[in-house]
């Protein structure tokens, strides 16, 4: 078992446990509402490492035409998380939530600018945005820590719906062109996490938790759509592959791109499709209502 999955496997285990440690007889215990948001770290991974890329191949390019650039590509990773779990408690301890959430990352566009004297500035801009449903299963552990507060305990799994889109543009005066990608994927992942219940009344209490996620999301396909002030306009469907592309003494840099065939040939390499990692981490806010 890899440590990474380890981290969140050992905790459903330890979870389960304890529910093996209830006496069968056990009567259930009622319902409640979890309800939440806050903020969310995603890793990217294929896609951050693809966008990226091509960032610094133009930033390689244009340059070698005179031009000064100034500017990086700045990664997405923060996001904002909502979403909420019905929980049936099984006993006073133990109960099975059952729940869905939208994740989203924040603003992370790009702009980079190429200047030349006596020459219009160039600019390319890069808008990413990352969309998530997941669908979840957990096992949850309610531990007393007095008559007010209960440390609460999560971990299963959830089963992902992905959309990556992005606008990336090169502009000149009145020239430019365009490319326009949009795709979807899903997938497993698994989660766990730790928090408190703070009692604001008999069947209400509010909640402050992290979590952790290992969400490694594939399968994406979907449309790019290249276009330009010139009037052309060029659509491609497919799946999205990762690659690393070989430019000689411009290195060796990794991409993604829609395409309806395996990208391959000499200056291919590490050819697959493409992943989007959304594991990462959360800290969120909330309340619970007992039912």
């Amino acid at each position: 078992m890899s440590r990474k999955m380890s981290v969140l496997v050992l905790p459903v285990l330890f979870l389960l446990a304890l529910a093996l440690m209830v006496p069968a007889s056990a009567n259930a215990q009622g319902v409640a509402l979890k309800l939440f948001g806050g903020y969310d770290y995603l890793n990217g991974g294929d896609v951050n490492d693809g966008l990226k890329g091509a960032v610094d191949l133009y930033k390689a390019i244009i340059p070698m035409g005179g031009y000064t650039a100034s500017g990086d590509y700045k990664s997405f990773h923060n996001a904002w998380d909502v979403g909420g779990d019905l929980i049936i408690y099984l006993t006073p301890v133990v109960g099975i939530g059952l729940g869905a959430g939208y994740i989203q990352t924040l603003g992370s566009a790009s702009d980079v600018s190429f200047a030349k004297p006596a020459t219009p500035t160039l600019t390319m801009s890069l808008d990413p945005k990352v969309t998530a449903i997941p669908l979840r299963a957990s096992l949850y552990v309610s531990i007393p820590m007095g008559s007010a507060v209960h440390l609460s305990l999560h971990a299963g799994a959830a089963y992902y719906f992905a959309k990556m889109q992005f606008v990336w543009r090169l502009a000149q005066s009145s020239d430019w062109e365009q490319m326009q990608f949009k795709t979807d994927g899903n997938g497993f992942g698994f989660h766990g996490g730790l928090g408190l219940e703070i009692n604001l009344a008999s069947n209400l209490a509010l909640v402050l938790e992290g979590t952790g996620r290992i969400a490694n999301i594939g399968g994406f396909s979907g449309t790019g759509i290249f276009t330009s002030s010139g009037g052309s306009s060029i659509t491609t469907t497919g799946k999205l592959y990762y690659y690393k592309y070989n430019y000689g003494m411009l290195g060796i840099l990794p991409e993604i791109d829609i395409r309806d065939t395996v990208p391959s040939g000499v200056p291919y390499s590490d050819v697959r499709e493409a992943k989007l990692d959304l594991s990462g981490f959360a800290a969120r806010a909330g309340l619970v209502i007992r039912f």
